[in-house]
């Protein structure tokens, strides 16, 4: 089996994973940025992780190169090649007409730093930064083409005064988009002779493109088919429900607010033709961070989350109760829309702990299925980079992506509410 380096670039933190092409995981790190104030805390953290796994696992070589990322951040990039500090996706902005989840953080810049937004000869995607710092095209990444005007198109950023030469041209997600050396390696000596990144990333081996985090976690958990439910959790959280049809516009009362806890949306889903009805809570895993970060930063999530059940009297109990009631509210929205949530699959941060899956099943009344590879964005590269290997010469289809997510995806464990009562039930912290 060929070896997969796949990264993905969340809100906090870089996770990175070494899977092979049957979908086993052989080793997995994250690394903390330092701060975020320059997308070159992004490659500090890569060069953290790549060491980590090489540790982890001593030979090791990679066979290909996939790294996803949080949407809609942007970086900045001058003409000179100078990085400016990211447009990140919880920066404040101000509402404009169109769909486009990336020109509000354009718009806000140009008013608000329009020195900056001047000197700015590119605008990268997470994921597209970082691989063009490998060595990859300048590219910005589509799941498919139907996903065009929820980045940006012509008339949008005629409307805003915007160049649309200031995008690197879109190209589908799973095309191999460069190759490593020729780019990072001439720029840091992290990746000088005989260092990890030599080794786990040789010269010549393929880079390929990673789309957003939440398409690639709705591949990693296997949630490609209508009816199915993708929960990705970490500083934000989100319910993705796979739908046929597009639904109707969403009513005034139940759209997100730029201040509201929850946003509904409906996009196009990872399998062109399919849409996606999801609920994003802002602020989920971000609580207990908070929390954590006020006194109790020498504690992990896990054994941070299992002190705090089992102990009704924890003050930590507030930020669980506050995620827990959040994760019901957006429940109840997809049920006023007529869509029933009877099982999800779970990943992220959250699902590493076996008591916090339970708290939730048993709170809400539904079955929580975790996958083999907890950190779905990274199962999501995987099956798009092992299809890319497998045809180098173009991008996969819907049919592709479910044969191979079915043959590497798989599911660890299933947890069952210990109540039928549901979303009242009594037994709920």
């Amino acid at each position: 089996m060929q070896l997969l380096f796949c990264a993905d670039l969340g809100t906090s933190a870089l996770k990175a994973a070494l899977i092979d092409t049957a979908g086993v995981l052989h080793g997995y790190c994250r690394s903390p940025y330092e701060n975020e104030e320059s997308p070159l805390v992004w490659l500090s953290a890569l060069a953290a992780a790549l060491q980590a796994l090489d540790c982890q696992c001593p030979g090791a070589r990679a066979s290909a190169v996939i790294v996803s990322g949080n949407g809609p951040t942007l970086a900045p990039v001058t003409a000179e090649g100078e990085s400016l500090r990211p447009l990140y996706w919880y920066d404040p902005v101000e509402a404009l007409k169109g769909p486009s989840f990336f020109l509000p953080h354009i718009g806000a810049f140009k008013k608000y730093d329009p020195r900056g937004f001047e000197r700015t000869r590119f605008f990268f995607s997470p994921q597209a930064w970082i691989s063009w710092q490998l060595g990859a095209q300048m590219v910005t990444v589509l799941p498919h083409r139907g996903y065009e005007p929820f980045y940006w198109d012509g008339r949008q950023c005629e409307s805003l005064g915007i160049d649309s030469k200031l995008f690197p041209p879109f190209v589908t997600m799973g095309r191999i988009i460069g190759t490593m050396g020729n780019g990072w390696r001439d720029k840091t000596e992290l990746y000088a002779a005989e260092s990890p990144g030599q080794r786990l990333l040789p010269p010549g081996i393929p880079i390929i493109a990673g789309a957003s985090d939440f398409i690639m976690a709705l591949i990693g958990t296997g949630s490609l088919e209508p009816g199915m439910v993708c929960n990705r959790t970490g500083s934000s959280e989100g319910i993705n429900v796979c739908v046929a049809e597009k639904p109707a516009e969403l009513p005034k009362e139940l759209r997100g607010s730029p201040g509201a806890q929850e946003d509904l949306r409906i996009l196009p889903h990872a399998i062109e033709g399919l849409w996606n009805l999801g609920v994003v809570i802002k602020k989920s895993g971000k609580l207990l961070e908070d929390f954590r970060s006020a006194g109790y930063k020498e504690i992990s999530y896990g054994p941070l989350v299992a002190k705090i059940l089992t102990d009704p009297f924890h003050p930590g109990r507030a930020a669980l109760n506050a995620i827990g009631s959040s994760f019901l509210e957006a429940l109840g929205e997809l049920e006023k829309l007529g869509v029933p949530v009877k099982e999800l699959t779970i990943s992220g941060s959250q699902s590493r702990s076996s008591l916090w899956n339970q708290y939730k099943a048993d709170l809400s009344g539904r079955v929580f299925k975790v996958p083999e590879i907890p950190d779905a964005e990274l199962g999501g590269d995987a099956v798009l980079g092992a299809l890319a290997l497998e045809a180098p010469q173009g991008a996969p289809d819907g049919a592709a992506i479910r044969k191979k997510t079915a043959a590497m995806i798989r599911i660890r464990e299933t947890y069952y509410p210990a109540s039928s009562a549901g979303l009242n039930s009594p037994a709920a912290p």
